[in-house]
């Protein structure tokens, strides 16, 4: 089996995954208890550590039989403490803040719409480093790999317009709402888990929860006085435009690992163990600022969001375990088809979590949206 029918393998099995690990952020768990983004991504990042540890040992046992190879392709490289490299750390401290700022999307903006934005950003960033920096060499040449990108971007985003579009009833409706205020004096969001949701209307109604609310966010007196408006919605695509800066970056500290620890699964190991240990640096600075705040340690601690392990434990560990799957995919599919191609393949996921918004999210109302939804998931293939 040639390199590039296993990269092609590869993306389509990432597209799958990365388009579904985003559907348990919005399902009816995370809604009634309003899990905090931090939260959630704390979930994936012990998913993604917990799988990778299972398959480095199961990968360690056939490595220790003797020449097994399989197809004459698949072959087993033993990983050690050793094989850690440095470099999943960069790759970590892009991947939680971006990870956090892709739950804050999917809960505020919706799930359809900052795929969208993300796989469209993706793209673009990934055709930079791959084709512009790394050089990768394309069958069609540049010109040819610049055509690609275009017309990639054109259905990308036709698929991001059609899924953002909104009937006009819904509109009247949205705008006859008496506009709700959050007056947000601190970066994070609050630990209260007295939540108040409309469980009737969603998830299934494609409206996200708190959409039409609006953050006041006061700025420290020695920066400003002046007090930011910014609606939940609108800050939920601009988070879904940061993570997708970040996530196109994720795999390029791969070029720059040392070959021994990026044969195999043994990448993904290494980027497991930071993920955690990033993670739980960014609890650690998430304490500081709320005692900071609170001017008490004590309270500063009381002040953090709940885990809720009761109700998020499953779609969380879910949500991480899809996840794990389509990185372990995509690397496979960078690997073998190089960071412009694999990475933009893996970016299909857009018509997958599109799929899932329409049939069961319902966030793409209309037949008009439908179709239009559908003839730019063509123009993408």
């Amino acid at each position: 089996m040639n390199d590039e029918l296993i990269g092609l393998m590869a993306a389509f099995v990432a597209a799958l995954s990365f388009g579904s690990y985003s559907v348990p952020m919005k399902g009816e768990a995370a809604t009634r208890v309003d899990v905090d983004p931090l939260v959630f991504q704390s979930y994936k990042a012990f998913a993604v550590f917990l799988t990778s540890a299972i398959l480095i040992y199961c990968n360690n046992i056939l490595a220790e039989e003797e020449n097994v190879n399989y197809h004459n392709w698949a072959t087993f490289h033993k990983w050690s403490v050793s094989d850690f490299t440095p470099w999943a750390f960069l790759s970590a401290i892009l991947w939680v803040p971006g990870g956090t700022a892709g739950v804050y999307a999917v809960r505020r903006a919706g799930l359809a719409i900052s795929v969208g934005i993300w796989s469209c950003v993706i793209v673009i960033v990934s055709f930079v480093w791959g084709v512009l920096i790394f050089g990768e060499k394309q069958k069609s040449g540049a010109l040819g790999a610049v055509k690609a990108v275009s017309v990639l971007c054109i259905g990308l985003c036709g698929i991001a317009y059609f899924s953002s579009s909104e009937p006009e009833r819904k509109k009247k409706i949205k705008n006859s709402l008496e506009e709700e205020v959050i007056d947000e004096t601190t970066p994070m969001m609050s630990g209260d888990d007295n939540v108040s949701l409309d469980l009737e209307s969603f998830p299934h109604c494609g409206q996200p929860p708190h959409s039409h609310q609006t953050l006041h966010l006061h700025l420290p007196p020695l920066i400003s006085k002046k007090t930011i408006h910014v609606p939940k919605y609108h800050l939920g695509l601009f988070f879904a435009f940061l993570n997708g800066l970040l996530a196109a970056t994720i795999m390029i500290p791969l070029h720059y690992a040392p070959p021994h620890s990026t044969q195999g699964i043994g990448y993904s190991m290494s980027f497991g163990v930071a993920a955690m240990i990033v993670v739980l640096f960014a609890w650690l600075l998430r304490w500081i600022i709320c005692a900071v705040q609170c001017r008490s340690v004590k309270d500063g601690y009381q002040s953090l969001p709940s885990f809720h392990f009761k109700d998020m434990l499953r779609p969380g560990m879910l949500a991480g375990l899809l996840y794990s799957i389509g990185n372990l995919s995509g690397i496979v599919s960078i690997q073998k088809l190089g960071n412009f191609m694999g990475y933009s393949l893996n970016q299909s996921s857009m018509i997958v979590s599109g799929l899932w918004g329409i049939i069961y999210y319902k966030e793409i109302p209309g037949f008009k949206n439908i179709v239009g939804f559908i003839l730019s998931s063509v123009i993408v293939f």
